[in-house]
Protein backbone atom coordinates (compact mmCIF):
# COMPACT_ATOMS: atom_id res chain seq x y z
CA UNK A 1 0.00 0.00 0.00
CA UNK A 2 0.92 3.68 -0.21
CA UNK A 3 0.72 4.27 3.55
CA UNK A 4 2.20 1.10 5.00
CA UNK A 5 4.79 -1.63 4.80
CA UNK A 6 3.88 -5.30 5.18
CA UNK A 7 6.23 -7.99 6.49
CA UNK A 8 5.79 -11.75 6.53
CA UNK A 9 7.13 -13.32 9.73
CA UNK A 10 8.00 -16.99 10.14
CA UNK A 11 6.97 -17.56 13.74
CA UNK A 12 8.98 -19.55 16.27
CA UNK A 13 6.49 -19.79 19.11
CA UNK A 14 7.45 -20.45 22.71
CA UNK A 15 4.34 -21.89 24.35
CA UNK A 16 3.71 -24.14 27.34
CA UNK A 17 1.90 -26.97 25.56
CA UNK A 18 2.02 -28.73 22.19
CA UNK A 19 -1.75 -28.40 21.81
CA UNK A 20 -1.57 -24.61 22.04
CA UNK A 21 1.28 -24.54 19.54
CA UNK A 22 -0.74 -26.48 17.00
CA UNK A 23 -3.39 -23.73 17.01
CA UNK A 24 -0.91 -20.98 16.27
CA UNK A 25 -0.08 -20.03 12.67
CA UNK A 26 3.45 -20.71 11.48
CA UNK A 27 3.45 -17.48 9.46
CA UNK A 28 1.85 -14.10 10.10
CA UNK A 29 1.58 -10.84 8.16
CA UNK A 30 2.40 -7.60 9.96
CA UNK A 31 1.18 -4.29 8.55
CA UNK A 32 3.02 -1.19 9.78
CA UNK A 33 1.79 2.25 8.78
CA UNK A 34 4.43 4.78 7.74
CA UNK A 35 4.52 7.97 5.70
CA UNK A 36 7.75 6.67 4.17
CA UNK A 37 5.64 4.30 2.07
CA UNK A 38 4.17 7.36 0.34
CA UNK A 39 7.41 7.61 -1.61
CA UNK A 40 6.06 4.83 -3.85
CA UNK A 41 3.00 6.95 -4.53
CA UNK A 42 5.08 10.01 -5.40
CA UNK A 43 7.06 8.05 -8.00
CA UNK A 44 3.84 6.81 -9.62
CA UNK A 45 2.08 10.16 -9.80
CA UNK A 46 5.30 11.95 -10.74
CA UNK A 47 4.48 15.32 -9.23
CA UNK A 48 7.18 17.66 -8.00
CA UNK A 49 4.92 18.68 -5.11
CA UNK A 50 5.28 15.24 -3.55
CA UNK A 51 8.68 16.00 -2.09
CA UNK A 52 10.09 14.94 1.28
CA UNK A 53 8.46 17.88 3.05
CA UNK A 54 4.96 17.00 1.83
CA UNK A 55 5.43 13.31 2.56
CA UNK A 56 6.52 14.07 6.13
CA UNK A 57 3.55 16.41 6.55
CA UNK A 58 1.32 13.36 6.10
CA UNK A 59 2.45 11.87 9.44
CA UNK A 60 -0.71 12.68 11.39
CA UNK A 61 -2.93 11.59 8.51
CA UNK A 62 -1.17 8.23 8.25
CA UNK A 63 -1.68 7.67 11.99
CA UNK A 64 -5.32 8.66 11.75
CA UNK A 65 -5.89 6.27 8.84
CA UNK A 66 -4.22 3.41 10.72
CA UNK A 67 -6.39 3.96 13.80
CA UNK A 68 -9.52 4.00 11.64
CA UNK A 69 -8.56 0.65 10.13
CA UNK A 70 -8.02 -0.79 13.62
CA UNK A 71 -11.52 0.38 14.56
CA UNK A 72 -13.03 -1.15 11.42
CA UNK A 73 -11.40 -4.53 12.07
CA UNK A 74 -12.83 -4.52 15.60
CA UNK A 75 -16.29 -3.78 14.24
CA UNK A 76 -15.90 -6.54 11.62
CA UNK A 77 -15.02 -8.96 14.41
CA UNK A 78 -18.16 -7.95 16.29
CA UNK A 79 -20.61 -7.84 13.38
CA UNK A 80 -19.22 -10.75 11.32
CA UNK A 81 -20.42 -9.51 7.90
CA UNK A 82 -20.50 -11.97 5.01
CA UNK A 83 -17.39 -10.32 3.60
CA UNK A 84 -14.19 -12.36 3.33
CA UNK A 85 -11.29 -10.65 5.08
CA UNK A 86 -8.14 -11.66 6.93
CA UNK A 87 -8.22 -13.21 10.39
CA UNK A 88 -6.70 -10.52 12.60
CA UNK A 89 -4.57 -11.79 15.49
CA UNK A 90 -3.48 -8.52 17.14
CA UNK A 91 -4.12 -4.81 16.77
CA UNK A 92 -2.26 -1.80 18.13
CA UNK A 93 -3.26 1.79 17.43
CA UNK A 94 -1.23 4.97 17.64
CA UNK A 95 -1.67 6.79 20.97
CA UNK A 96 0.07 9.61 22.82
CA UNK A 97 1.83 6.97 24.91
CA UNK A 98 2.70 4.90 21.84
CA UNK A 99 3.31 7.38 18.99
CA UNK A 100 5.60 5.10 16.98
CA UNK A 101 4.50 1.52 17.62
CA UNK A 102 1.29 0.58 15.84
CA UNK A 103 0.51 -2.48 13.76
CA UNK A 104 -2.02 -4.99 12.50
CA UNK A 105 -0.99 -8.64 12.75
CA UNK A 106 -3.07 -11.06 10.70
CA UNK A 107 -2.99 -14.55 9.31
CA UNK A 108 -0.77 -15.12 6.30
CA UNK A 109 -2.80 -16.32 3.30
CA UNK A 110 -0.64 -18.59 1.10
CA UNK A 111 -0.72 -19.11 -2.66
CA UNK A 112 -2.03 -15.67 -3.47
CA UNK A 113 -2.32 -14.71 -7.12
CA UNK A 114 -1.16 -11.17 -7.81
CA UNK A 115 -3.31 -9.06 -10.14
CA UNK A 116 -1.72 -5.86 -11.41
CA UNK A 117 -3.49 -2.58 -11.96
CA UNK A 118 -2.96 -2.96 -15.71
CA UNK A 119 -4.70 -6.37 -15.68
CA UNK A 120 -8.36 -7.34 -15.55
CA UNK A 121 -10.36 -9.86 -13.54
CA UNK A 122 -12.65 -12.20 -15.52
CA UNK A 123 -16.32 -11.40 -15.05
CA UNK A 124 -17.07 -14.91 -13.78
CA UNK A 125 -14.59 -14.38 -10.93
CA UNK A 126 -15.77 -10.94 -9.81
CA UNK A 127 -19.12 -11.81 -8.23
CA UNK A 128 -17.61 -12.77 -4.88
CA UNK A 129 -16.04 -9.31 -4.71
CA UNK A 130 -19.40 -7.70 -5.50
CA UNK A 131 -21.12 -9.68 -2.74
CA UNK A 132 -18.36 -9.07 -0.20
CA UNK A 133 -18.15 -5.34 -0.90
CA UNK A 134 -21.92 -5.00 -0.58
CA UNK A 135 -21.93 -6.95 2.70
CA UNK A 136 -19.20 -4.70 4.09
CA UNK A 137 -21.26 -1.63 3.23
CA UNK A 138 -24.37 -3.14 4.82
CA UNK A 139 -22.40 -3.59 8.05
CA UNK A 140 -22.41 0.19 8.36
CA UNK A 141 -26.14 0.15 9.04
CA UNK A 142 -25.38 -1.66 12.34
CA UNK A 143 -22.74 0.86 13.43
CA UNK A 144 -23.56 3.62 15.87
CA UNK A 145 -23.24 7.23 14.77
CA UNK A 146 -20.26 7.59 17.09
CA UNK A 147 -18.57 4.60 15.46
CA UNK A 148 -19.21 5.99 11.99
CA UNK A 149 -17.59 9.29 12.89
CA UNK A 150 -14.61 7.69 14.63
CA UNK A 151 -13.94 4.84 12.19
CA UNK A 152 -14.42 6.61 8.85
CA UNK A 153 -13.37 9.78 7.11
CA UNK A 154 -16.96 10.98 6.87
CA UNK A 155 -18.35 12.15 3.54
CA UNK A 156 -15.30 14.02 2.21
CA UNK A 157 -13.24 11.14 0.77
CA UNK A 158 -13.42 12.04 -2.94
CA UNK A 159 -13.00 15.75 -2.30
CA UNK A 160 -9.98 15.22 -0.05
CA UNK A 161 -8.40 12.55 -2.26
CA UNK A 162 -8.45 14.82 -5.31
CA UNK A 163 -6.92 17.67 -3.27
CA UNK A 164 -4.21 15.55 -1.67
CA UNK A 165 -3.20 13.65 -4.78
CA UNK A 166 -3.58 16.21 -7.55
CA UNK A 167 -3.86 19.65 -5.93
CA UNK A 168 -5.66 21.77 -8.54
CA UNK A 169 -4.36 20.16 -11.73
CA UNK A 170 -4.33 16.77 -13.42
CA UNK A 171 -1.25 14.52 -13.04
CA UNK A 172 1.95 15.54 -14.81
CA UNK A 173 2.71 14.01 -18.21
CA UNK A 174 -0.67 12.25 -18.36
CA UNK A 175 -1.56 13.52 -21.83
CA UNK A 176 1.80 12.45 -23.21
CA UNK A 177 1.64 9.04 -21.53
CA UNK A 178 -1.89 8.36 -22.77
CA UNK A 179 -0.98 9.19 -26.36
CA UNK A 180 2.15 7.07 -25.99
CA UNK A 181 0.08 4.12 -24.77
CA UNK A 182 -2.90 4.45 -27.11
CA UNK A 183 -1.39 6.00 -30.24
CA UNK A 184 -2.01 9.25 -32.08
CA UNK A 185 -5.36 7.97 -33.37
CA UNK A 186 -6.64 8.45 -29.81
CA UNK A 187 -5.27 11.98 -29.44
CA UNK A 188 -8.62 13.77 -29.79
CA UNK A 189 -10.31 11.46 -27.27
CA UNK A 190 -7.38 11.92 -24.88
CA UNK A 191 -7.78 15.70 -25.12
CA UNK A 192 -11.49 15.39 -24.29
CA UNK A 193 -10.70 13.20 -21.30
CA UNK A 194 -7.95 15.50 -20.04
CA UNK A 195 -10.29 18.48 -20.24
CA UNK A 196 -12.58 16.55 -17.88
CA UNK A 197 -9.64 15.76 -15.58
CA UNK A 198 -8.74 19.45 -15.48
CA UNK A 199 -12.36 20.40 -14.78
CA UNK A 200 -12.74 18.05 -11.82
CA UNK A 201 -9.28 18.70 -10.36
CA UNK A 202 -9.68 22.47 -10.71
CA UNK A 203 -13.28 22.93 -9.57
CA UNK A 204 -13.89 23.32 -5.81
CA UNK A 205 -17.63 23.27 -6.56
CA UNK A 206 -17.54 19.80 -8.12
CA UNK A 207 -15.24 18.51 -5.39
CA UNK A 208 -17.56 19.88 -2.67
CA UNK A 209 -20.55 18.29 -4.38
CA UNK A 210 -18.82 14.91 -4.22
CA UNK A 211 -18.94 15.32 -0.44
CA UNK A 212 -22.72 15.71 -0.78
CA UNK A 213 -23.60 13.04 -3.36
CA UNK A 214 -25.94 11.19 -0.99
CA UNK A 215 -27.72 14.44 -0.07
CA UNK A 216 -27.86 15.39 -3.76
CA UNK A 217 -29.54 12.06 -4.62
CA UNK A 218 -31.84 12.08 -1.59
CA UNK A 219 -30.56 9.18 0.53
CA UNK A 220 -28.51 8.94 3.69
CA UNK A 221 -24.76 8.23 3.36
CA UNK A 222 -23.62 4.62 3.72
CA UNK A 223 -20.37 2.91 4.67
CA UNK A 224 -17.91 2.65 1.79
CA UNK A 225 -14.53 0.91 1.56
CA UNK A 226 -13.55 3.73 -0.86
CA UNK A 227 -10.41 2.04 -2.20
CA UNK A 228 -11.55 -0.97 -4.22
CA UNK A 229 -8.74 -1.97 -6.58
CA UNK A 230 -6.84 -5.21 -7.23
CA UNK A 231 -4.17 -4.57 -4.58
CA UNK A 232 -6.86 -4.56 -1.87
CA UNK A 233 -8.49 -7.76 -3.15
CA UNK A 234 -6.71 -11.00 -2.28
CA UNK A 235 -7.19 -13.89 -4.72
CA UNK A 236 -5.81 -17.39 -5.05
CA UNK A 237 -6.07 -19.95 -7.85
CA UNK A 238 -8.11 -23.12 -7.35
CA UNK A 239 -7.49 -26.55 -8.86
CA UNK A 240 -9.37 -25.49 -12.00
CA UNK A 241 -7.12 -22.42 -12.34
CA UNK A 242 -10.00 -20.08 -11.58
CA UNK A 243 -9.63 -17.11 -9.27
CA UNK A 244 -11.03 -17.46 -5.75
CA UNK A 245 -11.72 -14.29 -3.77
CA UNK A 246 -10.05 -14.70 -0.38
CA UNK A 247 -10.19 -11.34 1.36
CA UNK A 248 -11.04 -7.67 1.17
CA UNK A 249 -8.33 -5.70 2.98
CA UNK A 250 -7.10 -2.17 3.71
CA UNK A 251 -9.95 -0.33 5.42
CA UNK A 252 -8.00 2.81 6.33
CA UNK A 253 -9.88 5.06 3.90
CA UNK A 254 -13.36 3.82 4.84
CA UNK A 255 -15.85 6.63 4.37
CA UNK A 256 -19.51 7.57 4.45
CA UNK A 257 -20.66 8.28 0.94
CA UNK A 258 -23.02 7.25 -1.81
CA UNK A 259 -23.01 3.53 -2.77
CA UNK A 260 -21.88 4.11 -6.35
CA UNK A 261 -18.36 4.92 -5.16
CA UNK A 262 -17.29 1.34 -4.40
CA UNK A 263 -19.10 -0.09 -7.42
CA UNK A 264 -17.47 2.47 -9.70
CA UNK A 265 -13.98 1.81 -8.31
CA UNK A 266 -14.52 -1.93 -8.75
CA UNK A 267 -15.63 -1.59 -12.38
CA UNK A 268 -12.88 0.91 -13.24
CA UNK A 269 -9.98 -1.06 -11.78
CA UNK A 270 -11.02 -4.69 -12.17
CA UNK A 271 -13.04 -5.23 -15.34
CA UNK A 272 -12.22 -5.14 -19.02
CA UNK A 273 -13.95 -2.60 -21.22
CA UNK A 274 -16.20 -5.27 -22.71
CA UNK A 275 -17.19 -6.82 -19.38
CA UNK A 276 -17.79 -3.45 -17.73
CA UNK A 277 -20.10 -2.29 -20.48
CA UNK A 278 -22.00 -5.54 -20.90
CA UNK A 279 -22.44 -6.30 -17.20
CA UNK A 280 -23.11 -2.88 -15.68
CA UNK A 281 -26.82 -3.44 -15.10
CA UNK A 282 -26.35 -7.03 -13.87
CA UNK A 283 -23.55 -5.98 -11.54
CA UNK A 284 -25.62 -3.16 -10.05
CA UNK A 285 -28.53 -5.60 -9.60
CA UNK A 286 -26.25 -8.09 -7.84
CA UNK A 287 -24.70 -5.44 -5.60
CA UNK A 288 -28.10 -4.06 -4.59
CA UNK A 289 -29.50 -7.53 -3.89
CA UNK A 290 -26.45 -8.53 -1.84
CA UNK A 291 -26.57 -5.28 0.13
CA UNK A 292 -30.25 -5.71 0.98
CA UNK A 293 -29.81 -9.38 1.91
CA UNK A 294 -26.89 -8.50 4.19
CA UNK A 295 -28.86 -6.03 6.29
CA UNK A 296 -29.90 -7.07 9.80
CA UNK A 297 -33.69 -7.53 10.27
CA UNK A 298 -34.01 -4.22 12.14
CA UNK A 299 -32.16 -2.24 9.44
CA UNK A 300 -34.06 -0.34 6.76
CA UNK A 301 -32.81 -0.10 3.16
CA UNK A 302 -31.19 3.36 2.88
CA UNK A 303 -31.42 3.81 -0.90
CA UNK A 304 -33.23 2.49 -3.97
CA UNK A 305 -31.89 0.61 -6.98
CA UNK A 306 -32.43 3.75 -9.08
CA UNK A 307 -30.43 5.85 -6.60
CA UNK A 308 -27.63 3.27 -6.76
CA UNK A 309 -27.46 3.64 -10.54
CA UNK A 310 -27.48 7.44 -10.38
CA UNK A 311 -24.77 7.26 -7.73
CA UNK A 312 -22.68 4.96 -9.90
CA UNK A 313 -22.91 7.35 -12.84
CA UNK A 314 -21.95 10.36 -10.73
CA UNK A 315 -19.08 8.53 -9.04
CA UNK A 316 -17.70 6.88 -12.19
CA UNK A 317 -15.75 9.96 -13.42
CA UNK A 318 -14.29 10.46 -9.94
CA UNK A 319 -13.23 6.81 -9.82
CA UNK A 320 -11.51 7.16 -13.21
CA UNK A 321 -9.75 10.34 -12.10
CA UNK A 322 -8.49 8.72 -8.89
CA UNK A 323 -7.53 5.34 -10.37
CA UNK A 324 -6.48 5.89 -14.00
CA UNK A 325 -3.14 7.58 -13.16
CA UNK A 326 -2.08 4.41 -11.32
CA UNK A 327 -3.27 2.13 -14.12
CA UNK A 328 -1.24 4.21 -16.57
CA UNK A 329 1.85 4.28 -14.34
CA UNK A 330 1.86 0.51 -13.83
CA UNK A 331 1.33 0.01 -17.56
CA UNK A 332 4.19 2.35 -18.46
CA UNK A 333 6.54 0.33 -16.25
CA UNK A 334 6.04 -2.61 -18.63
CA UNK A 335 7.88 -0.69 -21.36
CA UNK A 336 7.28 -2.20 -24.79
CA UNK A 337 5.60 -5.28 -23.31
CA UNK A 338 2.22 -3.72 -22.59
CA UNK A 339 -0.48 -6.34 -23.30
CA UNK A 340 -3.27 -5.48 -25.70
CA UNK A 341 -5.81 -6.01 -22.89
CA UNK A 342 -4.12 -3.27 -20.85
CA UNK A 343 -4.28 -0.80 -23.71
CA UNK A 344 -7.90 -1.76 -24.32
CA UNK A 345 -8.70 -1.26 -20.63
CA UNK A 346 -7.23 2.25 -20.64
CA UNK A 347 -8.85 3.17 -23.96
CA UNK A 348 -12.24 2.03 -22.68
CA UNK A 349 -11.92 4.11 -19.52
CA UNK A 350 -11.05 7.20 -21.55
CA UNK A 351 -14.04 6.65 -23.85
CA UNK A 352 -16.46 5.94 -21.01
CA UNK A 353 -15.23 8.87 -18.92
CA UNK A 354 -16.19 11.21 -21.76
CA UNK A 355 -19.54 9.48 -22.35
CA UNK A 356 -20.62 9.27 -18.70
CA UNK A 357 -19.52 12.83 -17.91
CA UNK A 358 -21.67 14.16 -20.76
CA UNK A 359 -24.66 12.14 -19.52
CA UNK A 360 -24.15 13.47 -15.99
CA UNK A 361 -23.96 17.09 -17.16
CA UNK A 362 -27.24 16.59 -19.01
CA UNK A 363 -29.04 14.78 -16.17
CA UNK A 364 -27.50 16.54 -13.16
CA UNK A 365 -26.55 20.06 -14.33
CA UNK A 366 -26.70 21.49 -10.79
CA UNK A 367 -23.90 19.15 -9.72
CA UNK A 368 -21.42 21.05 -11.89
CA UNK A 369 -22.36 24.65 -11.01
Amino acid sequence: GFMSKVAMIQADWEVPSDETARKLPDRVAVKMSSELALYNFSTLVGKDEWDEEKIMSMTELVKKFHNREVDIYRIIEREQPNCPTVNVLALEEFTKLSPLKAYIISEFIPNLHHIGMHETIPLDDIWGVVDGTAAFSAMGESMSEEEKQKSTGGQIYIEEAVKYFFDDQSPDDMRKNLVSLLGVAFEDKVEEAMDIFDLYCGSPIIQKNYSRVSEFLGHKPVLMHSDIWPYNLLFSRNSENKLEFKALIDFQTASLSSPGLDVACLMVTCLSKTDRRSSQSALLDRYYSSFCNSLKPHNSVPYTREQLEDSFNLCFPAAVILMLPFIISFSMKLGDNIPDESQDKIAGLIEDLVTVHKLNVEKFPRFFH
